[in-house]
C-alpha cells in the first residue's frame, strides 16, 4: 500500500483512486463548507473512518500476514480484489476481525490504543466500532442518505445514515452498523445480494452461518471479547456467502493453482461483424481484434479473432460454460460457412436418414451441420445437447456419437 497504488485504488479497498474516495475526507470537515446538517454528519463520520483506515500503512506487516493466511485458503481471493465490494469487505475484515490467538489485539483496537494519547474521543469511537459485527440485514426503506435496516434474526429496525452503497428496498446486504455521536452509520464496505437472493435463501444462509459459529441468537449474541475464535471467522463466512451467490453460482469456482486451461476455437462468418458484436456486448478491447470477457471485474476468457476463427483462452477451466454461453448470447456471427450462407434444413430428419442428417444444417446448431459443429468446442456442446434430446426420445445415437467423435 503506497502512493503509486493509491492512484488506482484506496486504503479502504475500493478500486477508485484514494483522492476520489477516502482522500476527500482526509481533513476534518469545516461546517461552513458543508451544505446541510446530514451531509455534515456524514463527512464527520467519514473523516474519523479515514483516520482508522490510515493505520493500514503502519500495520502493513500485519496486513501482509493477514494476506498470507488468506492465500492458504481454498479460494484464490486475489482474483476478486478488483471488485470494489469484495476489496472493501476484505480490508474491513482485516481491521475488525483479524487477530492471532494468544497474540496482540485486532487492528482496530491497535489503532485505538495508538491514537488514545492524541485524541481520546476518536480512540473511544474505534473501541465502540470494534464491537460491530458483520451481519445479514434486510433493507426496509432507503433514500440517498437515510435507510431503515432490519438485521435477520431480529425484529428491531435500525435508522441509519449511509453513503449510497445500499440497494433498493426489499434487498439483502451484509454490512456493519457503526454507532457514532448517538446515531448509526453503515460502514461503506457493503456486500449487496441480488434480487434472486430471496427471504427463504437468506434465512437458510443465516442458519448455516450460525451453525458454523455455534450461535443460537442473532448478531447481539456475538462478542469479540467473549467468542474470540468465532469473531475471527464470522466476517469471512459472510464474505464467502456473498461470493458463492454473486460469483461462484454464475461463473464457477477457479482453482488455487494457475495452470493452462484448454482453449477453444469458434468459426465466424464475418470477422468485422464479430468484432463489433464483441465490443457492443461488453467485451474489453485489449488491442486489434483482441478482447477480454469479464464477469463483473473477474477476467473469464480472452478472445482473438484471426482469419475466420475466434481463438479463445480461458483464465480457468471452471469458467468454460460461462464463457461459451456469454459468446452464444452476445455473438451472432458464429456459424461455419462452407461456400456461402448455410441454409435451413432441407427436410432431412434424424428418423428419415441419419447419415444425411449429419450433413444437414440444424437450427439447434446455429445453422451448422452436425459434422461442422463437431469440429469446435462450442459446436460440440450444442451437438451433445441435441443428441441428448434425441436419446431422451428413445432414439439410438451411439453410432452417431462415434462418427462425430463424441
Amino acid at each position: 500500500m503506497d502512493a503509486v497504488r493509491l492512484k488506482s485504488s484506496c486504503i479502504c479497498g475500493n478500486t477508485r483512486p484514494y483522492l476520489e474516495c477516502c482522500g476527500r475526507y482526509a481533513q476534518a470537515p469545516i461546517p461552513s463548507e458543508v451544505t446541510g446538517e446530514v451531509e455534515r454528519k456524514w463527512a464527520d463520520f467519514r473523516h474519523v473512518l479515514h483516520e482508522l483506515y490510515m493505520y493500514l500503512f503502519p500495520l502493513r506487516n500485519l496486513y501482509q500476514a493477514y494476506w498470507e493466511k488468506l492465500s492458504e485458503e481454498e479460494y484464490p481471493h486475489h482474483l476478486l480484489m478488483a471488485d470494489a465490494e469484495y476489496g472493501r469487505a476484505v480490508v474491513a475484515n482485516f481491521f475488525w476481525d483479524y487477530s492471532v490467538q494468544f497474540s496482540d489485539a485486532r487492528p482496530i483496537l491497535r489503532a485505538a490504543r495508538d491514537i488514545e494519547g492524541k485524541d481520546i474521543r476518536m480512540a473511544n469511537d474505534f473501541r465502540q466500532w470494534s464491537l460491530a459485527p458483520m451481519w445479514l440485514v434486510y433493507v426496509v426503506e432507503a433514500d440517498e442518505r437515510h435507510a431503515h435496516l432490519r438485521p435477520l434474526g431480529s425484529e428491531k429496525v435500525h435508522r441509519v445514515l449511509h453513503g449510497g452503497e445500499l440497494p433498493e428496498p426489499g434487498a439483502y446486504v451484509a454490512a456493519r452498523l457503526l454507532i457514532y455521536r448517538g446515531e448509526e452509520y453503515v460502514l461503506p464496505a457493503v456486500l449487496r445480494f441480488s434480487e434472486a437472493f430471496s427471504q427463504t435463501r437468506a434465512e437458510e444462509a443465516l442458519r448455516q452461518v450460525r451453525n458454523a459459529l455455534g450461535l443460537k441468537s442473532g448478531a447481539g449474541g456475538l462478542r469479540p471479547d467473549v467468542q474470540c475464535d468465532e469473531w475471527r471467522r464470522h466476517g469471512s463466512l459472510f464474505l464467502n456467502l456473498w461470493r458463492e451467490h454473486v460469483y461462484d453460482a454464475v461463473v464457477g469456482i477457479p482453482g488455487r493453482t494457475v495452470h493452462m486451461a484448454p482453449g477453444f476455437n469458434l468459426p465466424v462468418a464475418d470477422t468485422a461483424e464479430a468484432s463489433r458484436q464483441l465490443a457492443t456486448g461488453g467485451a474489453i478491447a485489449l488491442g486489434r481484434h483482441k478482447y477480454e470477457v469479464r464477469y463483473r471485474t473477474l477476467p473469464v476468457a480472452r478472445l482473438e479473432i484471426r482469419e475466420d476463427m475466434i481463438h479463445g483462452t480461458l483464465m480457468d477451466d471452471a469458467f468454460r460454460p460461462y464463457a461459451l454461453h456469454w459468446i452464444a448470447d452476445h455473438l451472432r456471427a458464429i456459424h461455419a460457412v462452407d461456400g456461402g450462407a448455410v441454409e435451413d434444413s432441407t427436410g432431412v430428419t434424424f428418423d428419415s436418414d441419419p447419415e444425411s442428417w449429419l450433413n444437414t444444417p440444424q437450427a439447434q446448431l446455429n445453422g451448422e451441420t452436425p459434422v461442422q459443429a463437431s469440429r469446435h468446442d462450442f459446436g460440440r456442446r450444442r451437438l451433445l445437447n441435441l443428441l441428448n434430446e434425441e436419446s431422451g426420445q428413445g432414439r439410438d445415437v451411439t453410432g452417431l456419437r462415434e462418427k462425430l467423435g463424441l
